[in-house]
């Protein structure tokens, strides 16, 4: 994380902030909207905390931002394989239906600061905020929904992140499930192609 801890400052985004800094611009209009306009009433709402970094020697820049909220994986509606894996790496004495973790729900570089592995820096600073035992929840996993594209795909495995279900149809149907057998048959025999993709990461792996 030499990047961001040598040269920025983390804050909460607010919008004395916003006001303060110069637009926020990462290449995709859809984050660009977010972070500017929609991020402040996620976090009215408690449906979300976003963050920035931003530049020690000029408060302006924001290098990159994201956002996080409470999440968990729901055990007994993961096939069988994955189900057992998660079971295999925790707390077997109670068996939960669900384990928590904490949803990176928007993540973004600055288009200025891009390809320098600052993506990475974010990520294992989440990671390991949610380890500290400061942190006032249990947290075992980071969960993201990533955009359905192969380089985004990669860049989460890169940071040890794994897709939940093999299956994109699996997913489906965690998701969105059927709410009928007709429904189900329709779906199984005319699979849609998922706009994002469920991935975890075990922070005690790390």
């Amino acid at each position: 994380m030499a990047f961001l801890e040598e040269n920025c400052v983390l804050d909460l985004l607010t919008d004395d902030i916003l006001a303060e800094c110069h637009h926020f611009l990462c290449g995709d209009d859809d984050m660009n909207e977010f972070f500017q306009k929609d991020a402040l009433a996620y976090s009215r709402y408690r449906m979300g905390k976003s963050y920035c970094f931003r530049m020690k020697d000029n408060k302006r820049v924001i290098v990159a931002c994201f956002t996080v909220s409470n999440d968990s994986i729901r055990i007994y509606d993961l096939p069988s394989s994955r189900r057992n894996a998660m079971w295999n790496i925790t707390h077997r004495e109670k068996i939960l239906t669900r384990y928590p973790g904490v949803l990176v729900g928007r993540l973004a570089v600055a288009s200025d600061f891009a390809c320098k592995g600052i993506g990475s820096e974010v990520l294992d600073f989440i990671k390991m905020w949610f380890l500290d035992d400061a942190n006032k929840t249990g947290c075992r996993f980071a969960i993201v929904d990533a955009k359905n594209e192969p380089n985004i795909l990669r860049f989460y495995e890169r940071n040890g992140f794994k897709s939940l279900f093999p299956r994109e149809i699996d997913e489906d149907f965690y998701t969105k499930p059927p709410k009928n057998e007709q429904e189900r048959g329709e779906r199984l025999r005319e699979p849609r192609k998922l706009r994002t993709r469920l991935m975890f990461c075990d922070l005690l792996e790390d």
